[in-house]
């Protein structure tokens, strides 16, 4: 049975497809990947960046990103990129949407120093500050993927997860992730709350920072943009960061006037367990249940 092309095989495939709008691209020009998160290929070359679908559900997500990106832009703070040219074909397979490619380093931990810290958490308490405060209602009637959408995605990676974990794991962790998720799933306290707009993949690579490093000057990777509780953009933020900066942002985040609670505090650490649930996951859909990945995500969850 002949294999599936990997990325590194498709290049002619991306370059033959953005070559009506991009008719000097070539494909040795082109770079090529896969978001971590997402069922979306990357595609970048000379000043620009194009990502492509691999399913229905990935092009309602890059669809939903095209149309808030631009209300977005002058919103917040630091720059966002707005998706200019598109297929805009409405099949998956051969649709796409490019933007020019946003300028910045990523903010990697290094990167924070005595100098800079107390800035950059004004800037990113900022940033979030204002994407949360961002209209809900503008935001769904714009395509964003709803709070109800968002508690069924928990529900089924709770049927998931468990299914992954099952035979990989002794009796007892079982049956504690099957408890952990059931409690969460039930309480109502997490499920009552004021959604917002989150940005929903916070990473170090999607934070840029100026060449000085001085201050935060775009973010990227919005396609896991939707209506959600804050507190997930806060748990990847610690995740990528660790505790002591991801709770100064948020406490700043408190003092700007959005609501940073002993009740917020809760459903970021839960939010934190939901990520290594999802990591099992995503594992094991990429490498399979029998994987080193899988068994370190399995360890980190535990």
């Amino acid at each position: 049975m002949p294999q599936a092309p990997t990325l590194t095989d498709r290049p002619r495939d991306f370059a033959f497809a953005l070559g009506g709008q991009f008719p000097d691209l070539d494909a040795g020009d082109i770079e090529v990947s896969e978001e971590p998160d997402a069922d979306l290929v990357r595609v970048e070359w000379d000043g620009w960046s194009a990502l492509f679908p691999q399913s229905e559900a990935a092009l309602a997500r890059v669809a939903a990103m095209s149309s808030l990106m631009p209300h977005l832009r002058g919103f917040l703070s630091p720059t966002v990129p707005v998706w200019e040219r598109s297929s805009e074909t409405g099949d998956w397979k051969r649709d796409w949407r490019a933007a020019p490619r946003t300028e910045g380093r990523a903010l990697r931990p290094e990167l924070i120093v005595e100098q800079n810290r107390e800035r950059l958490v004004r800037d990113l308490a900022t940033f979030f500050h204002e994407l949360h405060e961002f209209s809900v209602e503008r935001a769904r009637s714009l395509g964003a993927p709803s709070f109800r959408e968002w508690r069924d995605d928990h529900e089924a990676l709770s049927r998931r997860s468990l299914a992954v974990l099952r035979p990989l794991v002794n009796w007892s962790q079982i049956t504690w992730a099957r408890r952990w998720w059931s409690r969460f799933l039930e309480d109502d306290a997490l499920w009552k709350i004021e959604p917002s707009l989150v940005h929903g993949g916070v990473s170090i690579e999607r934070l840029l920072v100026d060449p000085l490093v001085q201050q935060l000057s775009a973010v990227t990777g919005w396609h896991g943009m939707r209506v959600a509780d804050p507190a997930v953009d806060f748990a990847h933020l610690i995740d990528a960061y660790g505790t002591e900066l991801g709770w100064r942002i948020v406490e700043h985040y408190g003092e700007l006037g959005s609501t940073a609670d002993a009740a917020l505090f809760r459903r970021i650490r839960l939010q934190q367990t939901v990520t290594r649930f999802r990591n099992v996951v995503d594992a094991a859909d990429r490498e399979g249940t029998d994987s080193e990945a899988v068994s370190d995500a399995i360890k980190r969850l535990r």
